[in-house]
C-alpha cells in the first residue's frame, strides 16, 4: 500500500489559472467599461458592472475557489492506515479493507485533480472569449466548452465507477469477515474502538465509508463540510459584489 501522490493535475490547474489571470491583465486596456459579469445560455451578456479589478477577475476567483473546494475534498492518503484506539479494538484491522480503501482514495485523487483542470479550462475559455474583444470571434466556444465540460464530468464519473468495480478484486480476509456486522448511515459510522478510519465494502467498492469515531475520519468530514460552507458563502459574496 501507499501509492505515490500524482500532483500533476493540480500543477496543470494552477498553470491554467495563472494563464487566465495573465490574459485578463494583459488585455486590461481593451476590456470595456462597464464589464459584462453575467451571460445567458448562449453566451450573450445580460448583466453589467463597473470595470474594477474584482469584476475583471471574478471568473478566475470562481475557478480558484472551485479548485480549492476540490482539493479540500480529497480524502487523506492515510485513511487506509491503522489508527490508534482506546483500549482493545472492538473489531480487527483488515488488510483487504485497507487495500480497497486505498484504491478508492487513489482514483478519487486522480478524478478530482483532472476535474479541477477541466473547471479551470472551462472558466478560462468562456471568460476570455466573451469578455476580451480580441477573442470575440471565438465567442461560440463559451457555451460549447461548458457542454463539453458537463459531458467530460459525466463520462469521467462513469469511468471512475467502472475502474473501481472492475479493478482487481480484493478478496475479504479473515479480519474483514469478522467485521461483517459493520453498520453505517449515509457513508458515515461511529466506532472509536475501530482501528480503521474508513472502510470500503465489496458490495459498494466505489464508496468510502468514513469512521467519525477516529480523529482522522472526523477531521476529514469536518474539512469537507467546512469547505462546502466556505465555498457557498464565497460564491454568494462574490455574486453580491
Amino acid at each position: 500500500m501507499g501509492a505515490q501522490v500524482n500532483w500533476k493535475p493540480w500543477g496543470v490547474a494552477a498553470i491554467v489559472l495563472l494563464a487566465h489571470v495573465a490574459l485578463l491583465l494583459l488585455y486590461w486596456d481593451s476590456i470595456p467599461d462597464p464589464i459584462a459579469v453575467h451571460f445567458d445560455a448562449v453566451g450573450q451578456a445580460d448583466g453589467w458592472e463597473p470595470k474594477t479589478l474584482l469584476h475583471v477577475l471574478m471568473m478566475p476567483l470562481y475557478s480558484a475557489g472551485t479548485a480549492l473546494l476540490m482539493f479540500a475534498c480529497l480524502p487523506p492518503r492515510g485513511l487506509a492506515q491503522p489508527q490508534p484506539v482506546p483500549g482493545s479494538p472492538s473489531v480487527p484491522y483488515s488488510v483487504s479493507v485497507a487495500q480497497r480503501v486505498e484504491q478508492v482514495v487513489h482514483l478519487t485523487w486522480r478524478f478530482l485533480g483532472w476535474f479541477a483542470v477541466a473547471v479551470a479550462v472551462a472558466f478560462l475559455v468562456s471568460d476570455v472569449t466573451t469578455r476580451l474583444p480580441a477573442f470575440a470571434h471565438m465567442q461560440w466556444l463559451a457555451p460549447a466548452v461548458w457542454v463539453a465540460f458537463t459531458i467530460l464530468v459525466v463520462v469521467g464519473s462513469l469511468v471512475l465507477m467502472v475502474r473501481l468495480t472492475s479493478s482487481k478484486k480484493v478478496e475479504p480476509d479473515a479480519e474483514e469477515i469478522a467485521r461483517a456486522d459493520d453498520e453505517f448511515f449515509l457513508g458515515v459510522y461511529n466506532a472509536p474502538s475501530d482501528p480503521m478510519a474508513a472502510i470500503s465494502v465489496p458490495s459498494r467498492p466505489t464508496r468510502l465509508i468514513i469512521n467519525r469515531g477516529q480523529q482522522l475520519g472526523k477531521r476529514y468530514l469536518v474539512r469537507v463540510l467546512a469547505a462546502v460552507v466556505v465555498y457557498t458563502l464565497f460564491t454568494v459574496l462574490v455574486a453580491m459584489l
